[in-house]
C-alpha cells in the first residue's frame, strides 16, 4: 500500500512540472569552492518582505513550488510532517526534509543517483510577497 501511495504521489508531482534551485541541493553535485551568498533583490512585482515560520508553513504545506535557480530547476512538493519531494529538471527526484524558521526555509534532500551524499539541512533567506518568493537566490512560485 505504501508503495502504491509514493507511487501516486510521484505520478502527481511529476504531471505539475513544467520546470526549484539554489537550495544547496540543487547546486552541481561536484564539491566547489564555497561561494558568498549576494543580497537578494525583491522579487518582481512588489516589495520583498520577511515571513515568520508560521506563514512560511501556512505558504509551503501540501503545494508544489516551481523554483529556478542559477544551476538548476524543478518543482518540490511539501508536506505537512515536514517531508518534501523534490524533482529536479533533467535530473531526477529526491527526498528531503523541510522545517521553517522566522524569514529563513530549512531543507536537507537524500541521497539520489544526481545527488550522491544527499545534502545536510541547512537554512536560507524566505522572502517574498504577492506570489513570488525567493529562497536563497532561488525565485518560487505556485506550481500550477
Amino acid at each position: 500500500m505504501k508503495t502504491t501511495i509514493k507511487i501516486l504521489y510521484c505520478l502527481g508531482l511529476t504531471t505539475a512540472l513544467v520546470g526549484c534551485s539554489s537550495l544547496n541541493v540543487f547546486k552541481d553535485s561536484t564539491p566547489s569552492a564555497s561561494v558568498e551568498q549576494q543580497p537578494l533583490a525583491p522579487p518582481p512585482g512588489g516589495t520583498s518582505s520577511v515571513l515568520a515560520a508560521a506563514q512560511i508553513k501556512q505558504l509551503l504545506i501540501g503545494k508544489s513550488w516551481r523554483w529556478k535557480g542559477p544551476n538548476n530547476s524543478g518543482v518540490t512538493l511539501y508536506a505537512a510532517d515536514g517531508s518534501s519531494l523534490v524533482e529536479v529538471t533533467g535530473k531526477g527526484t529526491t527526498g528531503g526534509k523541510w522545517e521553517a524558521k522566522d524569514g529563513q526555509l530549512c531543507e536537507s534532500f537524500s541521497p539520489a543517483p544526481f545527488l550522491p551524499q544527499g545534502v545536510p539541512m541547512s537554512c536560507q533567506p524566505f522572502t517574498g510577497t504577492n506570489g513570488n518568493f525567493m529562497v536563497g537566490q532561488a525565485t518560487f512560485t505556485l506550481a500550477s
